[in-house]
């Protein structure tokens, strides 16, 4: 009951000083009483106002107190007010019986024990005060759910820790296709885009009370909604109400992204009205006329209209705002600064229905300076060519220098090589210590040399190969590159190889990358108590990535750009050997299979060197 309202009590008697007693007894500031002295005008009384208790004398001429309860009994409005007898008679359990089968709730017998008919009464006009509240709750309760479930959004109750749905209205149904059987107890995160669920189960923790949100929902059929949802989360729930703004987004979409091809595009897009008053001007028409937006708007279309033309041009715009069409016509128009320049366009009407007004849309492209453009286009593509051919010759000259050099360097190197021999065979105990020390360096060098001269032959023959591609089997081919190489290199490394995809490349130079990389794998590892190598790869879309990674010496990573550079090393010789072109090969390799190489390190961390192989596909699988 509202704050302010009494509670009204109907009291019935046909001797007034009963009333008056009763009155007196029960008076409170919150109570307000109405009498009746005969049975007849109580239930007149009792059908016309709101009565919260009736005390109800039993022995009354005319009507007695049975007979009133039963008709108040009978009657819908009146049914459930609360009737307490008052009687002198004896307490005899057939009377009593008789008056709870009337409707009676209590007895009160006289003369009155006041202690007992207040709390009678209180304990009463509570429980109707009680019922009360519950009727409106329910009422309360039943109005939101018809609310609710004919709301358009979508109204839902989530646990904010499992994210699971718990209760939901039918707006879900029709929106989302899918059943409230289905809906509830399902995790909401279950019709949300993967890239979307963790934006949500951030929400899970959030410290305030209320927060919202945009964010897409699949439906049944696997279409896209977007909803905005506003949340209260009490309790460890949230109480969600979501709108679908799909259909807004889109408009919103479509009208801003227009605007802006509009309003950037480098063609001149422009409205007049029907009288040929310009009324908007893009950047596009600013370039190419010369006129400011602000300059422009106001102008008519024949400003920009050579003269002899302007008739032709009314006569035009006369019959696109009957329903005709101008598509890709070529006509003139005249910058601000008077130049005549040829150009292009199209033009559609737009008719406004509240002003019956119509305008015309107009696109124009400045042909001269397309003209130009392809001109200066085709130019450039000739440049590029010359250079393309220039650059492929240079290449060429260079590869066949390399080649030469390397061949003729050979003959050399080997006469070299053998009187150094010879005298260290022959002459070895005529030359002191230091005499035999300077043989063994011309030796070492002389074969060093060797292995120089033949890394630039394979660098050198890697350019005028093109690849021989087929399915490669990877784990295979690594199988044979470490086998070959336990042969003839002894070392310690423990290898963890795991499964490696197949991929579509040229089988022996992809033999090469896995045999420079493992071999500077196993070299560079060598000085480790414990030598260790790893060989695995991941899968994307588009491409495979291997990778080999040790435990060696590793590098500075800011000298990753050098390590495939040749003749860049980032290790002495009298630290590790080699010639500084093997990554050059496993670089020159792997761009001849459109793919990409790195490296990742730190000194003394070990290395891990990465490539990659576009993933076969239907169009390179044979």
């Amino acid at each position: 009951m509202e704050a302010g309202l009494k509670s009204v009590i109907l009291i019935v008697d046909d001797k007034e000083a009963n009333i008056l007693a009763m009155e007196g007894l029960l008076h409170s500031r919150d109570r307000q009483f109405l009498t009746a002295t005969n049975g007849n005008d109580a239930l007149k009384i009792a059908l016309n106002k709101n009565i919260d208790l009736v005390i109800l004398d039993v022995m009354m001429p005319g009507l007695d107190g049975f007979e009133v309860a039963q008709v108040l009994k009978s009657n819908k409005r009146t049914k459930d007010i609360p009737i307490l007898f008052a009687s002198a008679e004896k307490k005899n359990h057939q009377f009593q019986m008789k008056g709870y089968e009337e409707g009676a709730v209590d007895f009160l017998f006289k003369p009155l024990d006041p202690e007992i008919t207040k709390a009678k009464v209180a304990n009463l006009l509570k429980i109707q005060l009680q019922k009360k509240e519950l009727i409106e709750k329910i009422s309360s309760l039943e109005k939101s759910r018809l609310l609710i479930n004919n709301s358009a959004d979508i109204i839902w109750i989530i646990d904010a820790s499992t994210l699971r749905i718990e209760e939901i209205n039918r707006s879900f149904s029709d929106l989302m296709g899918y059943s409230e059987d289905e809906a509830k107890k399902t995790s909401i995160l279950f019709f949300l885009d993967p890239n979307d669920r963790t934006l949500l189960q951030g929400f899970s923790d959030h410290p305030e009370e209320q927060f919202s949100f945009e964010i897409k929902m699949y439906t049944k059929s696997r279409s896209i909604r977007w909803l905005n949802w506003k949340v209260i989360s009490r309790f460890g729930k949230w109480f969600v109400n979501a709108r679908d703004i799909t259909e807004i987004r889109e408009v919103s979409r479509v009208r801003d992204y227009l605007a802006t091809v509009v309003k950037q595009s480098n063609d001149a897009i422009y409205i007049q009205d029907e009288h040929g008053n310009i009324i908007s001007w893009n950047e596009g028409a600013e370039k190419i006329y010369g006129y400011t937006e602000e300059e422009a708007i106001g102008m008519k279309i024949w400003n920009i209209t050579p003269e002899y033309l302007v008739a032709e041009t009314l006569e035009r715009l006369k019959t696109i705002i009957d329903g005709g069409k101008a598509i890709s016509i070529a006509t003139k128009r005249i910058t601000k600064y008077g130049k005549i320049i040829d150009v292009v366009y199209s033009a559609s009407v737009l008719s406004d229905p509240d002003s019956q007004m119509k305008s015309v849309a107009i696109t124009e492209r400045d042909i001269t300076q397309q003209k130009k453009a392809d001109e200066q286009i085709h130019k450039l593509n000739a440049d590029l060519q010359k250079s393309v051919e220039q650059l492929q010759s240079s290449n060429r000259d260079l590869e066949s220098f390399s080649y030469s050099v390397s061949h003729d360097l050979r003959a050399p190197l080997r006469v070299i090589n053998g009187y150094a021999h010879l005298l260290k065979e022959d002459h070895s105990d005529k030359l002191d210590l230091d005499g035999n020390r300077l043989l063994d360096i011309i030796q070492s060098n002389a074969l060093n040399m060797g292995h120089l001269i033949d890394d630039l032959l394979s660098l050198s023959r890697l350019g005028r190969k093109d690849p021989e591609m087929q399915m490669v089997d990877m784990n295979g081919l690594v199988k044979s590159v470490l086998e070959e190489i336990a042969a003839s290199v002894n070392h310690r490394a423990t290898l963890h190889i795991a499964k490696l995809p197949s991929a579509f490349a040229d089988p022996a130079l992809l033999k090469q990358v896995w045999i420079n990389l493992v071999s500077n794998a196993v070299k560079y590892s060598s000085k480790k108590k414990k030598p260790e190598i790893f060989i695995d790869s991941t899968t994307t879309s588009k491409e495979i990535t291997y990778h080999i990674r040790d435990n060696g010496a590793g590098f500075d990573n800011k000298f990753t750009d050098k390590l495939f550079g040749v003749f860049h090393r980032l290790h002495s010789l009298e630290q590790f050997e080699g010639t500084g072109i093997g990554l050059a090969i496993v670089h020159r390799i792997i761009m001849k299979h459109r793919g990409r190489v790195w490296a990742e390190g730190a000194v003394d961390q070990g290395a891990t060197f990465y490539f990659t192989l576009p993933v076969p596909g239907p169009e390179n699988v044979v």
